[in-house]
């Protein structure tokens, strides 16, 4: 074609386009050959609107994050839109797709609802988004208003029925959700379709609410929109929030997905998984799917090629973006499988590039003015920034060895003895517990991140055959994750086996369904077996030993407890650091137990304490029994020798410091004074007022002011932040009675729940 030609071609386009009565039938634009497609991904941000400190864990660190067991600040919308600002502009055909669980996690969504977080994502152009499990954390009205009112994107979920219309209360999530959408990115077409939650729909709560929504089978769901669209699309990309396991599954027993970016795991995969589809294959060798009708029964086997599809995480808490380019063609000599033209494009290679979203990075405008006014609200309505303890190495919520951690044991515990809550024993969730403690001062804010749900402590009596029912169910589902414990506690000891039972207690039954493992057998028959129900239940994981209550006996290891596994509790040691002997439960005495609204309504898969009838919900959260926990601690450096009132060893010069071990320094108003680096040292003698206290608990203490008057924006901070006093001074007294957040609080592990079968 002659530069003459191309010309009229153009002008007949823009004819076409613009003017009436010009010819209608004109080829559309349409790509041929290689051509490339950039796929920008975010998922799981949980609320991370603001940049927030972060103590970097090894693999972060392996991923550009920052500089492992450092402290960090990362994060906050604004940077993820410069990212996905740059990367747009680096590229040529380009979507940007949001994996869900965009709420939830940080105090912005305790008071606004999911309003910041849905305008955010808009701001940024987010070209569509999959709803996941925590959009519905405050109900399906509360995220079909949200969206509605703010959304500028399609809001995709394939595998959700929605209930009629016009059933009275209906939140009406139809007038949000979709299943796909189509993007023509200059004559390459890509669908995208969308597939939400599954495994946590029981708990798309955190107090109970109307959903409106009944899951679809994620297989049939998947291949029938993929023959919808695969003829008129040139690119099947699914988003997701199945998590891996999901997402494998899917891939493998449907044809036709070319990418698939998942969620809800919080995981990273660099590289991207390379996952073959079509993966059944029959007694001749042939692969194939299956079809099934409406009651999920195989009906009909689709012989098919195996293809390779992408399957691409990019982590969580707004810490990554990632970026996907993908090589398409539609050329058959591309590729080592048959190809088929009814696919359009086939994916030839990929490149996998993740930016971390660190503080080096500048920060969109647009979305920094959008935000300002929520930060300023916040500020207005709790002070984020009160300290409520430090902690010098920070708190884990995650054990060693799968066991309990030290963060959840200090929430166990704070829930335990909590005034008016007193009970035999406490638990929690471990996934309920969001983020480590970062070492250093702690703040309202970090415990809002902690603990985001708003759920309170709710009372009840179980007999010790419902506790074990209990830690039986615990035992499976933690054998499912790993074998590492999916709850925390107080009060009690255990072991869970994640291979079965020492000794396990048959049940009976007639078949799979009526066993909690979903597996009968036959042969097997149980004590109180009967005609209909021969045999016993197969037991896959239980609660080998559950230890609750005291005889009063001390000792220093299981050994002094008549070699029990785990029966000694040194949790609460006496003078001789010596802890106490526990007793294993008795099926018929009765226990009381203080855990969340959350797990007593059901949330989790916890049914016998949803079923339990002596429930009460003292309306005292998780996260305020934390803080009064915490704040009614003692300082670092607290000694019951000292003969000072607070505690603290008396001091005039550093030097008086130096029996307590560690790093302490002399502190007092006329003494602590800032170098020019901005380093708290000690210039001259204390008078009577002087107290030894934690060296980098005044160092973080004071850093910790500054950064805030840096960062004030309220009247009453910036009124606070022109205070003749120095900041190091103030670092200085505040350690004097800020609480101390380590083992003596009960931030320690020690193997409360230990894990066997690993």
């Amino acid at each position: 074609m002659n530069r003459w030609s191309a010309l009229l071609l153009a002008l007949a386009c823009a004819c076409a386009l613009l003017l009436p009565g010009c010819p209608e039938n004109l080829p559309p634009y349409r790509v041929r050959g290689q051509t490339r497609l950039t796929l920008l991904h975010t998922s799981d941000m949980h609320s991370r609107l603001f940049p927030y400190a972060l103590q970097i864990t090894q693999s972060d660190a392996s991923l550009g994050l920052g500089s492992a067991a450092t402290v960090s600040t990362v994060g906050g919308a604004a940077r993820i839109a410069y990212l996905i600002g740059r990367e747009r502009a680096r590229s040529d055909r380009v979507l940007h797709i949001d994996g869900g669980d965009c709420f939830q996690g940080a105090p912005v969504f305790n008071f606004f609802d999911g309003e910041a977080e849905i305008r955010a994502l808009g701001m940024m152009g987010v070209d569509a988004q999959v709803i996941a499990n925590h959009e519905f954390d405050k109900g399906a009205l509360n995220a079909r208003q949200q969206y509605q009112k703010w959304g500028t994107f399609p809001v995709l979920a394939a595998n959700y029925l929605l209930e009629d219309p016009s059933a009275p209360g209906n939140p009406q999530l139809e007038n949000v959700l979709q299943p796909f959408t189509t993007f023509n990115l200059r004559g390459l077409k890509v669908g995208v379709i969308g597939m939400g939650n599954l495994s946590s729909l029981s708990s798309l709560y955190e107090r109970p609410s109307r959903l409106g929504v009944t899951p679809l089978e994620t297989v049939d769901v998947a291949q029938t929109y993929i023959d919808l669209l695969r003829p008129l699309v040139d690119i099947v990309v699914f988003v997701t929030h199945l998590g891996l396991g999901g997402d494998e599954e899917m891939i493998r027993h449907t044809t036709g997905i070319d990418v698939v970016l998942g969620g809800h795991n919080h995981i990273v995969l660099q590289p991207p998984k390379i996952v073959t589809d079509c993966n059944l294959v029959d007694d001749q060798g042939r692969n194939y799917i299956e079809l099934r009708d409406a009651d999920g029964n195989p009906t009909v086997r689709r012989f098919c090629h195996p293809r390779p599809v992408v399957l691409n995480h990019s982590g969580a808490f707004a810490k990554y973006v990632g970026r996907l380019d993908l090589v398409v063609s539609d050329q058959a000599e591309d590729f080592d499988f048959p190809y088929d033209p009814v696919n359009g494009f086939e994916v030839v290679g990929n490149d996998f590039k993740l930016f971390p979203v660190t503080s080096d990075l500048p920060q969109d405008r647009a979305v920094t003015e959008l935000l300002e006014p929520y930060r300023a609200e916040l500020d207005a309505l709790v002070d984020l920034d009160l300290l409520v303890g430090y902690a010098p190495d920070g708190s884990r919520r995650f054990g060693t060895g799968g066991g309990d951690s030290p963060l959840g044991n200090l929430i166990s515990t704070a829930m335990w003895r909590r005034i008016g809550i007193e009970t035999d024993f406490s638990l929690t969730n471990t996934t309920g517990i969001r983020a480590d403690m970062v070492p250093g001062p702690v703040t309202v804010e970090q415990m809002f991140n902690i603990f985001p749900f708003d759920n309170s402590i709710t009372k009840m009596q179980l007999s010790g055959s419902e506790v074990q029912e209990m830690f039986d169910f615990v035992a499976r589902r933690s054998a499912g994750r790993g074998c590492s414990t999916q709850v925390q506690i107080a009060g009690a000891r255990l072991v869970l086996n994640c291979k079965g039972c020492d000794n396990p207690v048959k049940t009976a039954c007639g078949k799979n369904e009526h066993c909690p493992s979903n597996e009968c057998d036959l042969t097997d028959p149980a004590p109180n077996g009967t005609s209909d129900r021969p045999g016993s239940c197969v037991v896959t994981a239980c609660a080998d030993a559950i230890y609750i209550g005291s005889n009063e006996k001390t000792c220093s290891s299981d050994a002094d407890c008549g070699g029990q596994l785990n029966a000694c509790d040194l949790s609460l040691r006496d003078d001789q650091g010596r802890g106490t002997c526990l007793v294993q439960i008795d099926p018929t005495g009765s226990y009381e137990l203080a855990t969340s609204t959350y797990l007593a309504g059901g949330g989790s898969g916890f049914v016998v304490l949803k079923k339990n009838t002596t429930q009460l919900d003292t309306k005292i959260q998780q996260r305020d029994a934390l803080i009064d926990w915490v704040r009614g601690g003692k300082p670092c450096g607290f000694r019951p020798e000292h003969t000072t009132d607070d505690g603290l060893r008396a001091c005039a010069t550093d030097a008086d410091c130096s029996a307590l071990g560690g790093s302490f320094s002399c502190a007092c108003p006329e003494n602590s004074a800032e170098a020019a680096d901005g380093t708290c040292v000690s210039q001259g003698a204390c008078g009577s007022g002087g107290r030894c206290v934690l060296t980098a608990c005044r160092q973080g203490v004071a850093d910790f002011f500054r950064q805030s008057c840096a960062d004030a924006q309220s009247a009453i901070a910036i009124a606070s932040c022109t205070s003749k006093v120095g900041a190091c001074q103030l670092g200085g007294e505040q350690c004097k009675f800020l609480a101390c957040i380590d083992r003596d609080l009960g931030s320690t592990s020690d193997a409360r729940v230990l894990m066997v079968g690993r």
